[in-house]
Order: structure tokens, then sequence, then C-alpha cells
């Protein structure tokens, strides 16, 4: 009730009056506890006050867990259909990014290297924050509300401190829009806190789908999870994702719904699948060598070599028809309905990428396309960069324990 308060008090701000919110849903837990606390504060505001209006964003990467993004779905039908029915003004939509740009016709079409754990993690701003971004960009809210707590991870607690407004502050300073500000609702919520507040019934309808949800994601009680398949002594500490998602050396919470749906098993073998193509060590010829601007980079290195991205494909739309064939024998209505791993029109947009890299590219053909001496320039070079990085790395680590440092009278 205190947080609820709380957003009473910056809705109706008069400094900010009638400029939007926007508040971020995913359909996870912590997300759709933001979302129930917005949608607790409009009901306990008069209807002549509620004169701003909130935009409610949720992301389909088109590669999410197909489980969770059918619920997705559903809970966007049904809050709109509530929010309609009780004159709220709020909405939610679903965005994501341009199908030219997915990650199928990155990876697959265009042999792009698989996103990594560390800085090379490309996925989450292409197929997440832009979008978004996109979006935010047309509504411009003076206010973003996200569900993102301190207690997830070590790296995500980092993060929310390096934008705080001040220590201990619930707002943060968008990093990436000057105007925006970001409102941390639960930042400081337990895992128990959230799963208390998701016990009662959602504003828009029941909420035992959710809890159902993260118990077939754990395996254990939706609950209460003492370490079980997750690391963690909180209860369900299960995170979604992506289920094809490459940074993540195991998908627990796709291996734990293939144990109860037969129908996700091919997911998880073809995201392994997925992951040996581009391993260096266990297939280096199905990499070009080759970046697409003819850099060579050496053995095991470079974007996939076209034939290996035809048999990617090949085996993402065998996948596809297996899964379609598991599901018509699921006992539940909902899961006999036939899942799109991937559309058409990114099938079109691979072959014309594939047409294209064959016609200019010739170095991305097939690694035996290089030139004699190649390699041994490629690593020649990438050992000078590093030397050279390595130089300016000490150099300015230098400067700076040489730089004397502001004295200040207080």
């Amino acid at each position: 009730m205190a947080t609820v308060a709380e957003i009473i008090e910056h809705y109706c701000d008069p400094k900010t009056e009638g400029r939007p919110w926007a508040v971020s849903w995913s359909g996870g837990k912590d997300s759709t506890t933001v979302l129930v606390l917005v949608c607790r504060a409009l009901q306990m505001i008069p209807a002549n006050r509620r004169t701003r209006w909130v935009n409610v964003i949720m992301l389909d990467t088109k590669i999410e867990n197909p489980i969770l993004e059918d619920y997705m779905r559903r809970q966007v039908r049904a809050f709109n259909r509530w929010a309609r029915q009780n004159d709220m003004p709020i909405s939610a939509e679903i965005v994501s990014r341009p199908i030219k740009r997915s990650f199928w016709v990155g990876v697959v079409g265009w042999g792009w290297t698989l996103p990594t754990n560390g800085d090379d993690r490309y996925c989450t701003h292409a197929l997440k924050i832009e979008p978004q971004n996109a979006r935010l960009a047309d509504g411009n809210p003076c206010l973003q509300l996200i569900g993102s707590r301190s207690e997830e991870s070590t790296r995500r607690a980092m993060t929310i401190n390096k934008y705080r407004e001040e220590r201990g502050s619930r707002f943060s300073v968008s990093p990436y829009n000057d105007g925006r500000w970001i409102y941390l609702p639960i930042v400081d919520y337990t895992t128990n806190e959230i799963w208390q507040i998701l016990l009662n019934p959602l504003p828009w309808g029941p909420s035992d789908e959710i809890r159902r949800l993260y118990k077939d994601a754990t395996g254990e009680c939706a609950l209460i999870n003492p370490g079980g398949s997750v690391k963690a002594t909180q209860a369900c500490g299960a995170r979604f994702g992506c289920w094809v998602c490459p940074p993540i050396i195991r998908d627990r919470s796709t291996e734990n719904m293939a144990n109860v749906y037969e129908w996700m098993k091919p997911l998880t073998e073809w995201r392994q699948l997925l992951k040996d193509v581009h391993n260096p060590k266990k297939n280096p010829h199905l990499r070009s060598g080759y970046r697409r601007n003819r850099t060579p980079m050496g053995p095991g290195k470079g974007c996939l070599a076209i034939h290996a991205r035809k048999y990617l494909l090949k085996e993402l739309l065998r996948t596809q028809e297996d899964v379609n064939r598991l599901r018509e024998l699921d006992e539940n209505p909902l899961h006999r309905v036939p899942i799109e791993l991937i559309s058409q029109e990114e099938v079109d947009m691979i072959h014309a990428a594939w047409a294209e890299d064959a016609d200019k590219r010739p170095w991305l053909i097939d690694n035996r396309e290089m030139e004699p001496g190649d390699f041994e320039k490629a690593e020649k070079r990438l050992s000078e960069r590093q030397e050279l990085r390595k130089e300016r790395r000490a150099k300015k680590k230098q400067l700076l324990d040489e730089k004397p440092f502001v004295v200040t009278t207080v």
C-alpha cells in the first residue's frame, strides 16, 4: 500500500500534469507486479483526476518461449478488455523489431556470430531496447516504470546503482533519453514479497496461470523453491527469456518445461545445434574465416559460411514441423494450435541474403575461398591491435594515477 500511495502521489503531480507514463511489461512476475500496483493506484484515484494516460509496452523478440508468448498475448487482450470496461486511462500493446532486422535474418540470413554473455550481447539491445525506445519516442512519456529489482542478480544491482538519481533512490535517469526518468517502484522488493502480491487475483483476471508458468519452469512449487533446479533460496527464482538464447550455458526453464510438455524438446535440441554450429573448436569449417567486409579473421572465425546457414534453416524448419506434430498430441487445447518459429517473410529475406552474399561476397561462400597467407596476416593484425589496446590502457591508467585530485572545502 505504501508503494501504491507513492504511485498515486507521482501520478497526481501537477508539475507533469497531462504528460503520459509508460510501463514496461514482459509478462514475468516482476513487471506484472508493477502493472498490478499501477492499476491499484488508478482504481483509488477519483475518475475526474485520472488525467494522465499510461501506455503499457510489451516486447516480442519473435524468439520468445512459445508458452510465455501465448500467455503474453492473451494477457494483453484481457488487460485491454478490463481497461475499456472500467474506463481506465491505460492500454497495452505489443511491439517488436522490424522483420528485416530479426534474429533469424541476422544469424541464418547474414551469418552473424552469436551474441555472448559479455560486452558482445547485442541481442538485448537490438531485440528489446531499440523497439521499446522507438515506441517511447512516439509517446514521449515523462516517466517510465520498470520492474527491475536489486535482488535479481549482482549484475542487475550494479546497473541499477549506476543510473540511480542518488543512493537508495527509486528513480534513475534513462541512459537513452535525457528527458525521461525511470521509476523503479519494486527495486527493494524481495522475491517472496512479489509472490505475496501475485497470490491475489490480478485486476484483469486470475493469477493462477502466472504461478503455473513458474512452477513448470522450475520443476518446483511456484511459491517455495528451496534450491531445487534453481540456485536460489527464495520463492521461485526462475527467469524466462528467448528459447534460443545463446549467451546462457543452460536454459533451465525451457528444459524443465520440456519435461512437462513433450513438444518443447525439439526446441532444446535445436538450441544446442545452433551453439555447436558456431563452436570454432567443433566445427571450424562452418565459419568463413572472414568478416562481411572481407577482413580476414582466421580459422574458425568470422561469419558463418553460406552452406552452414542453409543447414541451419533446414534444421529449423524441420524442428518447426516436429514441434507442431507433437503439439497435436498435447492435452491442452491451447497447445494444439500450430506455432510459427520463423515466418515465411523471414525465410524469403534469408534466401535473398544468401543470393546477395553469393553474388557480391564470394569469400563468405566457403573458407576455401581464402587466399594463401590470409590467415597468417589476420592473426598478425589482430595481435598488433591487442598490443596497441594494452598500451593505450596502460597509458590511460598512468595519466589517471598522476592526475591530482581536486581539494574541496566543505
